[in-house]
């Protein structure tokens, strides 16, 4: 007997304690950054909430149970916050817009980006390969990797006004500030074509196809969280693609309010960006080999 009143003196001594001061809610307050990542802010967006409507019910349940036990007389107020002992407010920050293409614009950006690149670099290496006029073995003076660093300069330049004008005027994607988005869409592009010319200084037409391999392999990384990545590229692509660092910058640059440009994604490109005109530099070294076929 004594061992069934005991857990039931201990609920009527809580529920005596209920009706000593009005019940008032628990406050709970739930933030989401539409910014961070759109695919998993939507999932939290409607799982958090299930969530807390679940622990809601549960708690609830457990105060009704012993206020009816109990025989309190309660106020229908009172009995309404009982129901519902926990109030939730969701709060949405670095909200991604409508015209924002369903959070896909920094993703499209960095795949601009790196196309024009691409494209570029190929077309900047074929033109100075057919003109180089100090060597004849297939590789470029000294002369020629200056020029393509030059010629590089006025490319990104125009890579990053191009893809300003279809992302802000054809597409009204919301950029808020134009002259650092103008200044990371350049130096993204730039490291871009740096490395791809290196490539191509140094194994010619045949690095090409290299290329297209290792930047379609690094989509994953830009393409799902990390959490939802294999290990494989967990731990040897995310680390080191320069896709991942430049979609970083990107992402923030457009969705994170006050977000800098600098940083540890933008020094990594900084040091790849280094490495790549040392080795196209390093590429003028290299002596007898076969002239490459240009297409």
């Amino acid at each position: 007997m004594v061992a069934e009143t005991a857990p039931f003196q201990q609920q009527r001594a809580l529920a005596n304690s209920l009706t000593k001061k009005t019940p008032e809610q628990a406050k709970i307050s739930l933030y989401v950054s539409q910014g961070s990542n759109m695919t998993v802010a939507n999932i939290l967006t409607t799982a958090l909430p299930k969530m807390t409507d679940h622990l809601n019910q549960k708690i609830s349940n457990e105060y009704i149970t012993v206020a009816n036990k109990s025989g309190l007389t309660l106020s229908p107020q009172d009995w309404s916050k009982l129901q519902t002992p926990i109030h939730t407010t969701l709060i949405k920050r670095n909200k991604v817009s409508t015209k924002e293409i369903s959070g896909m614009a920094p993703f499209l950006v960095t795949i601009f980006c790196w196309l024009g690149s691409l494209i570029a670099s190929l077309l900047n290496w074929r033109d100075h390969s057919k003109n180089e006029q100090k060597r004849t073995d297939g590789r470029l003076s000294l002369t020629s990797v200056t020029s393509q660093l030059i010629s590089g300069v006025a490319i990104v330049t125009a890579i990053a006004v191009s893809v300003y004008f279809f992302t802000k005027v054809c597409y009204s994607v919301p950029i808020h500030d134009p002259k650092q988005f103008l200044l990371m869409i350049g130096g993204i592009s730039f490291v871009f074509y740096l490395l791809q010319s290196a490539v191509l200084d140094l194994l010619g037409l045949k690095g090409w196809p290299l290329l297209l391999i290792i930047w379609i392999g690094s989509m994953a990384v830009i393409t799902f969280i990390p959490q939802m990545l294999s290990p494989f590229y967990h731990n040897y692509v995310y680390d080191i693609t320069p896709i991942r660092f430049a979609y970083d910058l990107i992402l923030n640059q457009m969705y994170i309010t006050d977000a800098s440009i600098t940083g540890s994604s933008m020094l990594s490109l900084l040091y790849i960006g280094i490495a790549s005109i040392i080795a196209m530099y390093a590429s003028t070294l290299i002596k007898k080999r076969k002239k490459d076929r240009l297409a």
